[in-house]
């Protein structure tokens, strides 16, 4: 499998317009076509920043989810203009999955699933958040992945939800620490 995680830097402030935009119009779209495995704010780190994670068999799904996309017209001519314009910046890395757990591999085996848009009065966010972690592989994590493509090589480690996700000693020399919002619709 390929892993693919996308960051998006938006225009200051505009993380909450963009992300309710997904919530509520673009994400049943995009989830026709492309397999979701998680969606997040980060809440340190670069500022106004969105993570998402897209899991595919390989190469050639990935080409074809996102051909398939393309075809859209309601997220061609609807949701992107709209949402592209908070967006200032973005980056992607390909990963290769090093280690996993139950809950990651359940949600692999379920990313091809459609998510609905968000019900009128339900909350953008989950109510504790994760982490990623670069640098040094860290035990627990839901899953671990090696950077095979994109800036910053090296491994990634995403850190379960929790209640407290701010580490209670500092990392190793090297590593990074971001805190991750989930959305409410995120799997991870």
């Amino acid at each position: 499998m390929i892993h693919e995680w996308r960051s998006y830097r938006l225009k200051s402030g505009a993380a909450g317009d963009y992300l309710a935009l997904l919530a509520d119009e673009g994400l049943p779209l995009v989830t026709r076509h492309l397999p979701l495995a998680g969606y997040w704010l980060g809440e340190t780190g670069p500022l106004n920043t969105i993570h998402h994670l897209w899991s595919y068999a390989d190469w050639a799904e990935r080409e074809a989810c996102r051909a398939s996309l393309a075809t859209e017209a309601a997220w061609v001519e609807g949701f992107i203009p709209k949402a592209f314009a908070l967006v200032e910046e973005q980056e992607n890395r390909f990963l290769q999955t090093v280690a996993s757990s139950a809950a990651f591999e359940a949600v692999v085996a379920d990313r091809r699933k459609p998510r609905p848009a968000r019900a009128a009065g339900a909350p953008l966010f989950a109510p504790v958040c994760a982490a990623l972690v670069s640098g040094e592989p860290i035990d627990g994590a839901v899953a671990t992945w090696t950077v095979i493509s994109g800036r910053a090589a090296g491994s990634l480690s995403l850190l379960p939800r929790s209640p407290d996700p701010v580490p209670s000693i500092p990392l190793a020399g090297g590593s990074s620490h971001i805190v991750l919002r989930p959305l409410a619709f995120s799997p991870l």
